[in-house]
């Protein structure tokens, strides 16, 4: 995916037979109406503030106040409290009706890594944005586990071994807390000898990772004031080399019907292996999923072949962990129907995207979102350039279809972009440009990844990586699923690993009817040279670095971040250094966006 080509794109399709379903429903369905809040691009977004009337009462979109339909306060809630339709409720309550990324309940699996190094430290990042200190439970299997052994609070300036525990009133307001959840004790990386084990006591002194195909247990964390929470394996940063990160999703959001979306096998031999993980909210979950590529059997786990279907039964905190064959397969497509909630996961244990063979590669994972929160317009952000020349970067995109006879338009046009996509098909997609991408209509409805490439760029790389042992070459594989303009936000809070010597973010706003309102980053202030995507002006996208080759940019530092603005905006997150990069969406909202529902068997 190196290279100067501007677009460049590969197809494949799944099997797309319909398959009857014990609800008997169908692919795509009438819809009623929902509110319409478009722009005048047709664009439909949640802003976190109630639509309503002058003399209607709705919330601030910070959730912390009360507010009228002139956007006056009417009344602020309490620090233990947050709006819920024009009035304040206890804040858990208050995030579970925003349907947004923060909450007060996760269920985390453990993701596999690269086979070739012991199970490294698995570790769960919690921001705390709210006035009031945080409680936390975690458990796995039924086991209450204590937090005062491996949860820290990141503090600027100490390495993790120093970071304190956790105050007896909890994680105070705008702090971190790292959950040192699972290692293999004294793992280490088996060429540069650098620590993969935990700094810090673990919840579980051993590795809760599956090594193949099978079942597990999760692990459940419970807070009384709403938190936004990310995972990283390998926790340790650019001295793993082989780390990836996720946003994870609050219960509150989970969905029934998912089209998974994994990163492709890669280049090298054998690839990853690709797997996926589903997990379970309560006991007695039917699960049926229809896999576009043999899912292996495993300990307690039955096998699927690819083109037919299976069910599984899973108890709260449990999922299951499938496996597929270390060839060209690709689990992307495969169709997932539950009675209950669940949460879907994808992956590669080791992911190399390289035209020529070279050191490097990375294992990569992303929670999944439902279908009903997949959109039918993205806009395509490219991340800062690595290239030593800052030409535009060669970006690769995955797409994968969610219901048949979709149609796409892309603005501006490119040569070789795909014009259709049907059920489960996969597009792969290189380009140099910013785009935007759009189907016929939100009952039909796709998602979209973006992927970062090798480190060996032809050219070499520009400065930023700092981290010894290998060549001083900037970022490595990563996947990071995209969310839609119409999940976006006005309001992030995130983190950044101070384990990583380059932190770039990457911005999209999206006009109102009052224009483009600015986007201020705490630390950088108002955000300035933006680039308009497509030809009616509705999108803008920017990047901006935060910390580079270890020195911050006016101030900055690795950390707890705030972004805000007026109006919607996109946000992700990319931390780089050598041979080494991980990347995530810094929120979003999972409101329903369509009413289609794809059977899986």
């Amino acid at each position: 995916m190196d290279g100067d080509s501007s677009t460049s794109v590969s197809t494949s399709a799944s099997t797309n037979s319909t398959i009857a379903t014990s609800e008997d429903e169908s692919t795509t369905a009438a819809t009623d109406e929902t509110a319409d809040t478009s722009t005048e691009s047709g664009l439909k977004f949640d802003v976190n503030v109630t639509d309503m009337g002058l003399g209607e009462l709705g919330c601030s979109q910070d959730l912390r106040a009360v507010i009228n339909g002139s956007g006056e306060l009417v009344e602020e809630c309490a620090p233990d409290e947050g709006c819920d339709n024009g009035e304040c409720v206890p804040a858990c309550q208050a995030a579970a009706s925003s349907q947004a990324n923060f909450g007060c309940h996760f269920i985390v699996p453990t993701p596999p890594s690269w086979a070739g190094s012991p199970p490294p430290c698995f570790a769960t990042f919690l921001t705390n944005s709210w006035d009031h200190s945080v409680q936390l439970q975690v458990a796995r299997d039924g086991v209450d586990l204590d937090v005062s052994v491996f949860a820290r609070v990141v503090t600027p300036g100490l390495a993790p071994e120093d970071w304190p525990g956790l105050p007896q009133e909890g994680l105070p307001p705008d702090s971190v807390a790292v959950l040192f959840l699972s290692h293999q004790p004294n793992a280490v990386h088996p060429q540069q000898m650098t620590p993969l084990y935990c700094p810090s006591p673990t919840a579980v002194e051993a590795s809760t990772e599956l090594v193949a195909s099978g079942r597990s247990a999760a692990f459940e964390i419970t807070t009384d004031i709403p938190v936004t929470a990310y995972d990283m394996m390998p926790f340790g940063g650019a001295y793993s080399y082989i780390p990836s990160a996720e946003l994870v999703y609050p219960t509150s959001v989970w969905g029934t019907n998912y089209v998974a979306i994994t990163p492709p096998p890669g280049t090298h031999n054998p690839p990853g292996p690709l797997w996926l993980q589903i997990v379970a909210l309560e006991d007695d979950t039917m699960v049926e999923v229809a896999p576009t590529a043999q899912l292996l059997a495993g300990n307690g786990l039955i096998g699927i072949p690819q083109g037919d279907s299976g069910q599984v039964t899973l108890a709260a905190g449990e999922f299951v962990q499938w496996e597929v064959p270390q060839d060209d397969s690709d689990p992307s497509g495969t169709r997932v129907l539950s009675n209950k909630p669940i949460a879907l996961h994808t992956g590669s244990r080791f992911l190399r995207l390289q035209p020529t063979p070279n050191p490097g590669g990375e294992s990569a994972h992303q929670q999944n979102t439902s279908v009903a929160t997949l959109g039918n317009l993205y806009v395509a952000a490219p991340y800062e350039t690595r290239r030593a020349d800052l030409q535009p970067e060669d970006i690769a995109y995955r797409f994968v279809g969610a219901v048949d006879g979709t149609t796409l338009e892309f603005d501006p046009p490119l040569v070789g972009a795909p014009a259709t996509l049907e059920l489960g098909e996969i597009v792969d997609f290189t380009t140099t440009e910013r785009f935007r991408v759009t189907s016929q209509d939100d009952q039909h409805p796709f998602s979209m990844a973006q992927l970062m490439g090798t480190a060996n760029l032809v050219g070499g790389t520009r400065p930023g990586a700092t981290a010894p042992g290998f060549a001083m070459l900037l970022g490595d594989e990563e996947f990071v699923l995209m969310l839609p303009p119409a999940q976006f936000l006005q309001r992030y809070v995130f983190f950044t690993d101070p384990a990583y010597s380059t932190t770039n973010l990457v911005l999209t706003r999206v006009a109102t009817d009052k224009g483009f309102a600015d986007v201020t980053v705490d630390c950088l202030g108002v955000i300035g040279d933006w680039q308009s995507v497509g030809q009616d002006g509705a999108f803008e996208v920017t990047t901006v670095d935060l910390v580079r080759a270890d020195v911050g940019v006016n101030g900055c530092e690795n950390g707890l971040h705030t972004a805000t603005s007026e109006g919607p905006f996109g946000l992700t997150v990319w931390g780089l250094d050598s041979f080494s990069s991980y990347g995530y969406p810094a929120g979003g909202n999972s409101i329903s966006l369509n009413d289609v529902v794809v059977p899986a068997g």
